[in-house]
């Protein structure tokens, strides 16, 4: 039978080892290859942060494939397309990788362009996906705060465009919670909106959920705006809280 190689993206969850699914730990130690996206400026993957205390450096390979930190298309589809022949050039013909990134692979997640780089190559790679605890219901959980009861309605959005005090009021007319992903630079807006709405007292911010410097805080005023993460969270809550 012929051989085929695979790469299957595994969510990690928010940061905590111990998320990670029972599937996903099995991924990442069957995988022969372990592939992590790295920031250019040579800060620590969190994803192999996250996933080292599983993986066997005797007998697993790790590959760091070099991202840069930037929205501009220009920069990053080179660097998917590069990302992807680097992938299949490690695989070969009958190779098993995992590919590591934080929460699920499909929200918000830079996966879905490496997924379509490797389309484009025509590479004969197997792509499984596998999902992952999401940052915010994690935040949830750590923060004591429901995120959806009976028949109320969720959503959630990219705190980069959703901050000002109109649309955060036109959501919450029509959903009991938002979830204000990616809240890093964005924090300042979205705590001067909802101190116009009168609902800070309604928010949970969340960072690093289940790493040594998780931050989680209800107090939104207490936070210095300078310092919050890219990958930092916001959940608004009009409804009744615990």
């Amino acid at each position: 039978m012929d051989k085929t190689a695979t790469l299957t993206a595994v969510g990690l969850g928010p940061g905590d080892p111990e998320l990670i699914t029972l599937r996903g730990l099995r991924a990442i130690q069957s995988a022969d290859i372990l592939f992590v996206p790295q920031s250019r400026d040579g800060d620590q993957s969190l994803a192999l942060r996250i996933a080292e205390p599983w993986i066997d450096r005797t007998r697993q390979a790790v590959v760091a494939l070099p991202l840069p930190m930037t929205r501009d298309s220009a920069q990053l589809r080179p660097a998917w397309r590069a990302a992807a022949e680097t992938i299949v050039s490690e695989l070969g013909a009958d190779r098993h990788g995992a590919y590591l990134l934080l929460g699920d692979p499909l929200l918000y997640g830079t996966f879905v362009y490496l997924w379509r780089e490797l389309v484009a190559l025509h590479a004969g790679v197997t792509v499984r996906i596998i999902p992952g605890v999401t940052s915010f219901a994690a935040a949830a959980a750590a923060g004591g705060m429901p995120l959806a009861m009976s028949n109320e309605r969720m959503i959630v959005v990219p705190a980069s465009y959703e901050t000002d005090a109109a649309t955060l009021r036109r959501l919450l007319c029509d959903f009991e919670t938002v979830v204000l992903m990616k809240a890093g630079a964005a924090l300042p807006a979205i705590v001067a909106a909802l101190d116009e709405l009168n609902l800070l007292d309604h928010a949970l911010y969340a960072e690093r959920v289940g790493m040594p410097e998780e931050v989680i805080a209800r107090d939104l005023r207490s936070l210095d705006p300078q310092r919050r993460p890219y990958l930092s969270l916001v959940i608004v809550r009009r409804g009744d809280i615990v």
